[in-house]
């Protein structure tokens, strides 16, 4: 059966010197329209690449088993359309305000506001959104699915079939809340946040093990029926933002050089890295573990200040 490619502006809204902010969405569906929907977005932030090359890679396996697609795919490759052309984290306009924190918008509101609510209205009702993003600056992270903690005992169980290497569930904060994976689900549309690691090996190979966990997903819930990777079958670590994350800062100004922990599991004491003072040919202090546990969060190479964060750390169970 063939796949219906669409390609449609869910939101647009008029900007200076006869511009337009649009917002568009590239949509995947067998001829009658299949059974279930699944919304994929990304680019909320438009210093976040990688979930350009995610979308892409999705996209280019559906269009090669077209036959295999069994219900509805929603792409929204660029939220942040003119942030995304500068490279600039917020909307670089008036305020510079975070997308990611103006949901559910209104139709009434500023621009941003009203972008939010339309891209918000189009997602309603989907059977699962993704909302992908990727590590910020200075900072590695593992392929992590992130839940509120309101939703976590309803979609941890669902948040398996996406293959993660962690799970993070996230405390109910005014800040999240204000997020699009909280305001869908509190209107009653299962969400979740993927977040990958674009800065430690090559793009595509990180993009790929997203897409694999997404065919995965998408074969749990009916959509496809070709070749997909499968669940994995052991336990995959969750953490707690106030239970059992360590946040490892550092003392001393400099220049961080990091040993390679990321993914590893740490003894208490355990160096994961030095900060140096290249002037006087120094190391001004060892970071070290102060519990024993894995890393899934760590600051790559870069200057440093007192209290920055240098790693998290999922402490071990006693």
């Amino acid at each position: 059966m063939a796949v219906v490619r669409e390609i449609t502006t869910v939101a647009s809204i008029a900007m200076p010197v006869e511009e337009r902010w649009e917002i568009r969405r590239c949509r995947y569906a067998p001829q009658g329209g299949g059974r279930g929907r699944l919304c994929i977005a990304t680019g909320m932030h438009g210093d976040e690449m990688l979930g350009q090359l995610i979308v892409y890679g999705v996209a280019r396996r559906i269009m090669h088993s077209e036959e295999a697609l069994l219900g509805t795919v929603d792409i929204y490759p660029m939220l942040n359309p003119l942030g995304l052309d500068t490279t600039e984290r917020m909307v670089p306009v008036s305020t510079r305000l975070d997308m990611n924190r103006v949901f559910p918008g209104s139709p009434q509101g500023t621009p941003l506001e009203a972008m939010c609510y339309q891209v918000m209205q189009d997602m309603l009702g989907a059977d699962l959104v993704l909302d992908i993003h990727t590590s910020t600056q200075n900072k590695s992270e593992l392929y992590e699915v992130r839940i509120g903690a309101q939703e976590a005992p309803r979609l941890i169980p669902k948040a398996r079939a996406l293959c993660p290497e962690l799970i993070w569930v996230y405390p109910d904060s005014s800040a999240f809340r204000a997020s699009l994976t909280c305001t869908l689900c509190e209107a009653g549309t299962d969400a979740m946040i993927l977040e990958a690691d674009e800065r430690r090996r090559r793009p595509q190979d990180i993009a790929g093990g997203v897409v694999d966990g997404i065919f995965c997903k998408m074969k749990e819930m009916g959509l496809w029926s070709g070749p997909a990777k499968e669940p994995p079958a052991g336990e995959i670590p969750i953490v707690h933002s106030r239970e059992n994350i360590c946040r490892v800062t550092c003392q001393c100004p400099g220049i961080y050089v990091p040993e390679d922990r990321i993914g590893t599991r740490v003894e208490q004491g355990a160096v994961l890295g030095a900060v140096i003072d290249a002037l006087n040919g120094v190391i001004r202090e060892e970071v070290r573990a102060p519990f024993g546990g894995l890393v899934f969060s760590q600051r790559s190479y870069s200057a440093v200040y007192p209290g920055t964060l240098i790693a998290r750390i999922r402490k071990e169970q006693a």
